[in-house]
């Protein structure tokens, strides 16, 4: 298993408690990051949809992209409110 955030070297044992504290503000620090690709992933598939291009390649990555990081942030937010339970790996 990875370690999703690196924990200071401490002389004692860090708590379960701890470690839930800075998972969920690592979780909470991801909401602007998120947001932030789906917009700019948003606005790269309607600059794409709107230029005459035969690359059928850059279109599908960048049309898929934007899907993606949209799915992303419903996941997100459906996490965040509850309303879906993330997958333990």
């Amino acid at each position: 298993m990875s370690n999703v955030v690196e924990f200071p070297p401490s002389d004692r044992p860090i708590t379960e408690s701890e470690i839930e504290k800075l998972h969920s503000d690592a979780f909470r620090d991801l909401e602007g990051e998120i947001c932030d690709c789906e917009s700019m992933a948003k606005i790269a598939a309607q600059i794409v949809m709107n230029i005459r291009t035969d690359d059928r390649e850059l279109v599908f990555a960048v049309a898929h992209v934007s899907e993606m990081l949209s799915a992303l942030k419903a996941d997100y937010y459906a996490a965040w409110y509850g309303e879906k339970q993330r997958k333990k790996t």
